[in-house]
């Protein structure tokens, strides 16, 4: 098997990857590592060592391996050939193959500013966006709120995407549920229920930029984690 071009360009040099591990019980264990191509068909991996060793690992089975490529990401299946040390681990590459972003289902933990009131409250003025930090992704989020909202409660929300432009756009939202109070407040999903079509892609290609800006920041976590490579 001779890997494309493309293969050899995402990893000519160290790549933060999410491994998936087999298990006996016929499982995966999930962890996070580095890994970079050694030759035409082998690849180095690297991982922390307190994730090793993995519980009631399957030797003869093939790992799977998922690294960003701009817009897209490969998976890697490769079988492990050196396993002596989490630091010096060896696989030989049986196939790979490229997908795209699903990003409808693309959630990422971020930080926007956010205004909300209940929909049926139309005497201004309404909350200015404060700074919150939510789970988005372009069907809905969740967030901490401080005062207590109710199941199927529709309520509209204000939000600026932060970024080089700052995002305005404006939506209505259902509440799906409302979880126990915590020192931060009450946790609360919510479903986006109306929304423009160009305000649903804004949010789409931000929690994109940020999912690819949160695994730069994870790979050079690695990297001082893991020392010189």
């Amino acid at each position: 098997m001779t890997p494309t071009d493309e293969l050899l360009n995402v990893l000519h040099e160290w790549h933060m990857v999410e491994i998936s591990v087999p298990t006996l019980q016929g499982d995966w264990l999930r962890c996070e590592g580095v890994a970079r191509m050694h030759g035409p068909t082998q690849l180095d991996v690297q991982i922390l060592p307190s994730h090793w060793p993995f519980s009631s690992l399957d030797a003869h089975r093939c790992w799977d391996f998922h690294c960003e490529r701009g817009i897209h990401f490969i998976q890697i299946t490769a079988y492990p050939e050196n396993l002596e040390h989490p630091r010096h681990m060896r696989f030989r590459i049986e196939g790979h193959r490229t997908h795209d972003h699903m990003r409808e289902n693309l959630r990422v933990e971020t930080d926007i500013y956010l205004a909300w009131w209940h929909a049926r409250t139309n005497h201004p003025p309404h909350p200015q966006p404060q700074r919150t930090h939510v789970n988005l992704s372009c069907r809905g989020l969740s967030l901490c709120t401080a005062e207590p909202l109710n199941p199927d409660d529709i309520v509209t929300l204000q939000l600026i995407l932060p970024g080089t432009t700052l995002e305005h756009l404006q939506c209505e939202a259902k509440v799906l549920r409302v979880g126990p109070t915590t020192k931060k407040g009450h946790q609360t999903a919510l479903k986006i229920v109306h929304i423009l079509p160009e305000d649903t892609e804004k949010i789409s290609l931000f929690c994109l930029a940020e999912h690819f800006r949160n695994m730069q920041s994870k790979t050079r976590l690695m990297g001082l984690m893991l020392g010189d490579w």
